[in-house]
């Protein structure tokens, strides 16, 4: 098969696969824990909706974590946001 066919070919299904009909539209913002108002501007472990732990420095909240061992598993580490950042994520 010649490269331009093969390219070709691959783009087709490639298109099928992502193409607006293949969207899951039923992804819903997540709303924004409102524990997280009183640590503005640090990195926080979240775990089940609770704070498990915070510092201005991700570092930190990393060796705070591993103090905790298990009881820290499955725990989100995030930053908050103040209420004049803006926050952008990127997904894929």
């Amino acid at each position: 098969m010649t490269r331009a066919l093969w390219r070709r070919l691959h783009n087709l299904g490639y298109r099928r696969d992502v193409g607006p009909g293949r969207r899951n539209h039923s992804v819903k913002p997540v709303p924004r824990l409102k524990a997280l108002d009183q640590y503005s501007g640090e990195w926080v472990a979240v775990k089940d909706g609770v704070v498990i732990a915070h510092s201005p420095s991700s570092r930190e909240v990393v060796r705070q974590l591993q103090r905790l061992g298990p009881d820290a598993k499955d725990a989100v580490l995030q930053r908050a946001a103040t209420s004049t950042e803006a926050i952008a994520l990127g997904l894929g």
